[in-house]
């Protein structure tokens, strides 16, 4: 799936230089052989495939922010696999933690094509899924960044290469994932997955917003029980499917005629905005737009996606989906032997 996004183009173009979490001062760590990560228990080994291992770092006190450097001795190939707390499974997690990542990374230039994606693993217990962007710049050097969400941990792996083809930064990939499993990060700290609402103090602006913010956090806690097994919710709230997004929304807008409720005229330009967007059948088109492709898409998802921005060039739609009403969220399952 080849996209052109705003974030991407912004915040995408690679340099070789690793950038590190700024929340924390980095702090090296002296280690022989095979080290483990000391919480979360990921095992990084002194050499990953032909990649020897370079550095370790720490970016918090008790070490639970753990980054580890592996580069070929010609400095041609880098690999950094950095595994770290997510917490609570709230939905929106996983596109924050990987829209972050992608500003993270500084800017060099401008004009080069990049690609994002949507990436499942499936382990022997649980399934994770992640999100990927990959780019070649002017000089086809490779440069990939993928964060998973795995219960309570987050995994994410740059790559940066100025000589691997496709064909082989694929192999290494596959290298990289069998070492770094991130269903065995799930297996030690799987997510609560009984879900739980809550609503923004916006949301109680009226009784119609309210009960359309609340019929639809029920119909995604449904939808996602009904289409998604438990072994994938484990791994978080699972928010990245555009249809949960899409039959959410339908729920929310019915809301409004179940009976008489108070709604002021914020909630009617809302409420109207959401169904001029669905009688132009540019529903699934709007989510996709909201959350910048950050979604698994179904197959020809994109087939009226030219159609739809065109069409929104004419409209006054003032309805915000990053701008939560409300969050539907799963437990974590340590927190209290954490405390």
């Amino acid at each position: 799936m080849k996209l052109l996004s705003k974030q991407i183009l912004l915040f995408f173009l690679f340099t070789l230089i690793i950038s590190f979490q700024e929340s924390y001062s980095q702090t090296r760590i002296n280690a022989r052989g095979v080290y483990t990560h000391p919480h979360a228990k990921v095992v990084f080994p002194e050499q990953l495939d032909v990649y020897p291992r370079i550095d370790i770092y720490a970016f918090d006190a008790r070490k639970t922010d753990i980054g580890v450097v592996y580069k070929d001795k010609s400095n041609e190939t880098e690999i950094v696999v950095y595994v770290y707390p997510a917490g609570e499974g709230y939905e929106g997690r996983l596109r924050t933690e990987y829209q972050k990542s992608l500003q993270s990374v500084a800017l060099v230039s401008f004009g080069v094509h990049a690609s994002q994606h949507a990436v499942r693993h499936q382990g022997e217990k649980y399934i994770c899924n992640g999100f990927m962007a990959v780019m070649r710049d002017a000089n086809s050097t490779y440069n990939s960044l993928t964060v998973y969400e795995c219960g309570e941990w987050f995994l994410k792996v740059r790559v940066t290469s100025t000589r691997l083809d496709s064909a082989r930064v694929v192999a290494l990939e596959q290298k990289i994932y069998t070492q770094f499993d991130p269903t065995k990060l799930t297996e030690v700290s799987p997510l609560d997955v009984k879900a739980q609402g809550s609503f923004s103090k916006a949301a109680y602006r009226d009784s119609v917003l309210l009960g359309s913010a609340m019929l639809a956090a029920k119909e995604k806690i449904n939808w996602a029980s009904v289409h998604v097994a438990e072994n994938e919710r484990a791994s978080g709230f699972p928010d990245l499917y555009l249809d949960m997004h899409v039959a959410a929304l339908r729920a929310f807008m019915q809301f409004q005629y179940i009976g008489k409720f108070t709604m002021t005229n914020p909630t009617r330009k809302y409420l109207d905005d959401l169904q001029l967007i669905s009688d132009a059948g540019f529903l699934s088109e709007f989510v996709m737009d909201q959350f910048e492709m950050i979604l698994i898409l179904p197959e020809k998802a994109l087939a009226n996606y030219e159609a739809y921005l065109d069409w929104k060039q004419n409209q006054k739609i003032t309805v915000d989906l990053n701008q939560m009403l409300y969050v539907v969220s799963y437990g974590e399952k340590n927190e209290k032997k954490r405390q």
